[in-house]
């Protein structure tokens, strides 16, 4: 009884694997590739444009602050509404701001020079190599619904690696040594099927893992959302995180940078700013982005909102109604892209994101043979079936 049901429930697995990899397997290659090159977007994005993040200057130059950057800034570009400022490690130590001229519905980069200030690029990002990836992956280019398409299709992945660690084991587990590895002497039919099965065994859960955030990404509204409504905050908490405001009053004055950063940096031991944004009015905040490296990289970046004229701090992601936003913030994206562990987990988030590609195409090829032998046998059975009426009729 208990091996029959076994059969039955493998049946059902293997079913399901089979129609949730051909209803998303042409996504999920796309999407596949694309991070695979996106794990390493912000090196590329460098090597593509080689000219727009050459900053030359002499070994023991220190680099301009983030004040003294946006000064600048502010002088070249007057008509520009300038909304953010950060520092790119990754991008040979540039500055990038985030702003648009006035009166035009464009979203600009500009690409600063940390020795000098100089813009040495404007750009629309998603007209660079690394920007149109980025759109392809999240949403094969297709608006509003291509972004669903992605996500839908990402959290069939994570069926399919559950369906397929279900279909790896075998009938006895005697035969479990065989299913660990590749016989590369055999057919190139038994060769494509164990580099489907050892693969995708190996590999299951990092692309899980890659899977299951790729979702949370794309329907991050209503994660949020079930966060919020997971830590048991009232309605008023949830007011008080979109009510930000700063207290304006006739001829207040807003701080400098300067005088920002040394009090967002207070907030939290040996921290150092990574970027802010700008308010967009007169009672906005200050949205400061804050790293501290006495712990892990990943886990410990916070976001603090100030009053652009007193500094008070009017919010903070330490606080508790926030630490599962927190946790968001920091863990899921570098979990999807790898980054949380340094260059030996962005190497395996890379190959991870092809061998997904590649369990794809052996997928198929497995598929295919047996799809055209099941048809053909369906073409076999009604040509042997006669009619009574032609029975009589001959």
């Amino acid at each position: 009884m208990l091996k029959g049901a076994a059969k039955h429930q493998k049946d059902w697995y293997g079913k399901w694997h089979t129609w949730a990899g051909i209803t998303a397997g042409f996504v999920l290659i796309i999407v596949s590739l694309t991070g695979s090159l996106l794990v390493f977007e912000e090196e590329l994005d460098v090597w593509f444009y080689q000219e727009q993040f050459h900053f030359p200057h002499q070994k023991g130059d220190a680099k301009l602050s983030f004040q003294q950057v946006m000064d600048k800034l502010k002088k070249e570009y007057p008509t520009h509404d300038l909304h953010g400022l950060f520092a790119w490690e990754t991008r040979n130590d540039a500055y990038i701001a985030y702003g648009h001229p006035e009166g035009k519905d464009i979203h600009l980069q500009y690409i600063i020079n940390p020795y000098t200030a100089e813009v040495t690029a404007e750009r629309e990002y998603h007209k660079t190599v690394m920007g149109f990836i980025r759109n392809l992956h999240r949403t094969l280019l297709i608006p509003e619904v291509g972004k669903y398409l992605v996500g839908i299709s990402s959290l069939i992945c994570t069926i399919l690696m559950i369906t397929g660690l279900r279909l790896w084991i075998p009938k006895k587990w005697k035969n479990v040594k065989a299913r660990l590895g590749i016989k590369w002497g055999a057919s190139s039919k038994r060769v494509n099927f164990d580099l489907h099965n050892t693969l995708g065994f190996y590999f299951s859960p990092m692309i899980t893992l890659i899977s299951i955030t790729g979702v949370v990404i794309t329907f991050s509204q209503f994660v949020f959302l079930f966060l919020f409504l997971l830590s048991f905050q009232s309605p008023q908490s949830i007011a008080s995180i979109l009510d930000q405001k700063s207290n304006y009053y006739e001829g207040a004055k807003p701080l400098s940078v300067n005088q920002l950063q040394e009090i967002a940096e207070s907030q939290l031991d040996n921290s150092v700013l990574l970027g802010f944004n700008t308010p967009h009015d007169s009672i906005g905040t200050y949205s400061m982005n804050v790293w501290s490296p006495s712990a892990s990289e990943v886990g410990n970046r916070s976001i603090f909102w100030l009053d652009q004229y007193s500094g008070e701090v009017v919010y903070s992601s330490e606080k508790k109604e926030l630490m599962l936003g927190k946790m968001y913030l920091n863990w899921v994206t570098p979990i999807h892209y790898g980054t949380f562990g340094g260059l030996p987990t962005r190497i395996l988030a890379l190959i991870a994101s092809l061998i997904c590609a590649t369990l794809f195409i052996t997928g198929f090829i497995i598929w295919l043979p047996r799809w055209r032998k099941g048809k053909n046998k369906k073409v076999k059975q009604s040509k042997s079936k006669v009619s009574p009426q032609k029975v009589v009729e001959a």
